[in-house]
């Protein structure tokens, strides 16, 4: 799958990913992306088990990441892209439970005395063009966002 095919599969409606959410996974350390994948499935399969906890026999009920992992300086990050059941978003609140299990459970996968993992969470403009270039940023899909790092890694988990 090549980045411009990802970008089109998350851009589809009937696809149903969280295009107007910024979700960056930051590590604050210099870890390879194979770790970084193995983290992140470790999130998904944490938030995944703490929401229904038949996820695995259930797909359609399955909260999944869209990643785009990038290395700056002594941070190891990845851009992700949610794409959540119905059920798990409330009317009142969106993503505010997710938000906090996907925050705290990312926090604890730090292995360092002091933890610093973070997770950025925030929602877009409400425009058609915020969410296009949402996702045209996390996909890395201009050559301005590539000319100062050029090691990506991208995939879904």
């Amino acid at each position: 799958m090549t980045r411009e095919e990802l970008r089109n599969a998350l851009l589809k409606k009937d696809n149903k990913f969280a295009t107007n959410y910024i979700v960056v996974a930051n590590t604050y350390m210099n870890i390879s992306y194979d770790l970084m994948t193995h983290k992140l499935n470790m999130l998904n399969a944490i938030v995944n088990k703490k929401l229904f906890r038949y996820y695995i026999k259930y797909p359609d009920k399955r909260v999944q990441f869209a990643y785009n992992h990038q290395r700056v300086e002594n941070n190891t990050h990845s851009h992700l892209i949610l794409k959540i059941p119905d059920e798990y978003i409330l009317p009142h609140t969106e993503y505010l439970k997710l938000r906090d299990l996907m925050w705290f459970s990312w926090w604890q996968l730090d292995d360092r005395h002091n933890r610093k993992f973070r997770l950025w969470f925030q929602k877009v403009d409400d425009e058609p063009t915020s969410k296009f270039f949402n996702v045209k940023y996390a996909v890395r899909q201009t050559k301005e966002d590539t000319a100062q790092n050029n090691e990506f890694q991208f995939g879904i988990l």
